[in-house]
Order: structure tokens, then sequence, then C-alpha cells
């Protein structure tokens, strides 16, 4: 008997439900299974605070060879010699994240070194991420208001480590109509290379275009590294670490 295509689509959107749902709830296969470090992709990722060295957040998550992460049967991670717990995040529609996180662990000689133990009792290097020199957001000079009649600058120095800045504008949307609710539109953040000290200039022209008009202008002063991992290792290892000073500036 021929099915039409309203039933056929039907049944389509619901194979594809049923396959996101249970695909979504397989568990991982066990860590047992994993007997050599070149059966493992890691991912480590560090931020840190920039006025305090120990002030830091450690996440590390394991996959296998087809980007499946595994549990945690007696599988170990230390970083700098302290063990870090191994946790389940529970995550929408039945979904669960495995990892391994850590928090306020201090840097030695400047590093943050990695250590993986198998379930077979192997041990290997797994990573080694270089921590951030620490610097003041008082080394940043702006001002806080500024007119929209004039160029906005931002002077910097000082900022160890910093290479990144980040500037996102939130603008005012205007409009013909005359309403008591104002609308805001926050815009993609633009990218800048820089240095630990340097001068940033925004001209006046640049506040507004038709129907806009800036009302915010978040800068953050990133500093981002990236470390080496055990070349053993899967393709796509990773080892980062980040963080930042945050700041803003409101525009009248």
């Amino acid at each position: 008997m021929k099915i039409n295509s309203y039933v056929q689509i039907r049944l389509y959107m619901l194979l594809c439900g049923l396959y996101f749902l249970f695909s979504s709830c397989s568990e991982p296969i066990p860590a047992s299974k994993v007997t050599d470090i070149s059966d493992i992709k890691a991912v480590i990722d560090i931020y840190q605070t920039l006025t305090d060295e120990n002030d830091n957040s450690i996440s590390v998550s394991l996959y296998d060879r087809k980007g499946k992460m595994f549990d945690n049967d007696s599988v170990n991670i230390t970083v700098n010699g302290k063990k870090i717990e191994y946790k389940i995040v529970q995550g929408l529609y039945y979904t669960k994240t495995y990892l391994y996180h850590t928090e306020k662990i201090a840097p030695e000689n400047n590093q943050y070194e990695f250590q993986i133990q198998l379930a077979n009792g192997k041990k290997f290097f797994l990573g080694s991420v270089p921590s951030l020199k620490l610097s003041s957001a008082r080394n940043i000079i702006y001002k806080e208001e500024v007119p929209l009649s004039q160029d906005f600058s931002i002077h910097w120095s000082g900022l160890q480590d910093v290479n990144v800045l980040y500037l996102s504008k939130t603008v005012k949307v205007n409009t013909k109509e005359k309403s008591n609710v104002e609308t805001f539109m926050e815009q993609p953040a633009d990218t800048l290379k820089i240095g630990p000290a340097g001068t940033y200039t925004l001209k006046k022209e640049k506040f507004s275009k038709p129907g806009e008009t800036l009302d915010i202008l978040a800068f953050q002063f990133t500093a981002e590294k990236t470390g080496t991992v055990n070349p053993k290792l899967l393709k796509g290892s990773t080892a980062n670490i980040n963080g930042y000073h945050d700041e803003h500036a409101t525009f009248k």
C-alpha cells in the first residue's frame, strides 16, 4: 500500500527523534577498554585570572578514536601532583558530559603539569600549560562615560601576556515611533591582536549609523596561550589557557 507524503514525513521525524534520544542517552565506552595513550584525544582548558594565579578553573575531557567520551572506571588525572575530580554533568535532552574538573591549583615553576593513569595502571605525561603572568586593570586608562561628540581612546601598559583585545558594542536601536520602551542590540565582537602596551582609538564617526546609536563599548583584554600535549595522543588534542580584564565605557 502506498504511503502518502505526509505520513512519510511524520515517520521520518519520529525516527530522527528516536535516534537522537538513544544516541544522547547512550553511556560512554568503559575506560577499561582504553589501554594506551595513543587511544585517547585529550582537551585541556584552563581559565586563570590575571590578578591571582591561584584563582583558576581547570577542565580535562577525554575522547576515544570515535570521538566519544569515556567514563571513569579507574582513570586518574593529576595536575601538579593533585588529583582532578571526575564529574558527570547533566545537560539538556538527556545528554551528559563526562570530564575532569578542579579549581584553585597553584602552578609550579610557572607551569600546570598533567599526568594520566589508565585503568591498566600505565602512567603517561598528558600535557603541560604555562601559567599566565599577572597584571593589573589599573593599567588600562579610559573614560568610563564618553560624550558622543568626542573620539574615544583606550591606553594600556604593563599587561603581561595579554595578546588579544575583544571589542563588542551594544547599540540603541532608533525607531520613528514614539515609545517608552527602548530597544538595545549587542553586536558581534571585533578581535584585535595587541601587545602588553598600546593605544586604541574609536573615531566618533563610528559611534552611530542610520538607525543605531552606540550605548556601551565592552572591551576584554585577554591573555591566550597554548601548551603542549603528549605527541602520542590522538589528533585534535589541545591544551589552552586564557584569562582577561573586563572593562566597559558608556556613551551619552
